[in-house]
């Protein structure tokens, strides 16, 4: 089976980034499943840019998501925060220097470095193509992946 990638874009006014995300998940009619126990969260950390840059994703805007899937699921949903390591980054330090471990440790989840995860092998079929490739296992497993770009 094949998932849907849905995407919304809403201006944040007055700093109300909770209400954003709610307005954002109505705009693509998304409710969160029960059934839903690991979830991923990619933020964009492309570098050891604090997010003022424009450069990196909010960690307030992970923070803010994070409390809202606790609110509609449990705070006992497996939450993991995910990057990889780049030619000039590594991720353990990007997540510390940008207040990501802050983050972890308050909200009780994971950061992971994809980088050093097992991964599998898949193979996407584009138009008569078949491209192969290796997925990290930890978002092959995920039962909701969602990707916050800057």
């Amino acid at each position: 089976m094949i998932g849907l990638s849905l995407v919304s874009l809403v201006k944040i006014k007055n700093s109300d980034i909770k209400n954003a995300i709610k307005k954002s998940l109505e705009l693509i009619n998304y409710k969160f499943s029960k059934d839903i126990r690991n979830i991923v969260i990619k933020p964009n950390l492309c570098y050891y840019w604090d997010y003022s840059t424009g450069q990196t994703t909010d960690p307030r805007f992970i923070a803010t998501l994070i409390e809202l899937i606790n609110e509609n699921l449990s705070k006992h949903v497996n939450i993991s925060i995910v990057e990889s390591d780049a030619s000039a980054m590594i991720c353990k330090y990007a997540f510390r220097m940008l207040g990501y471990e802050k983050l972890a440790e308050k909200y009780n989840v994971k950061l992971v470095n994809l980088s050093k995860e097992s991964r599998n092998p898949v193979q996407v079929t584009v138009g008569k193509e078949f491209l192969h490739f290796t997925v990290p296992k930890i978002i092959q497993e995920a039962d909701l992946k969602i990707n916050v770009p800057k």
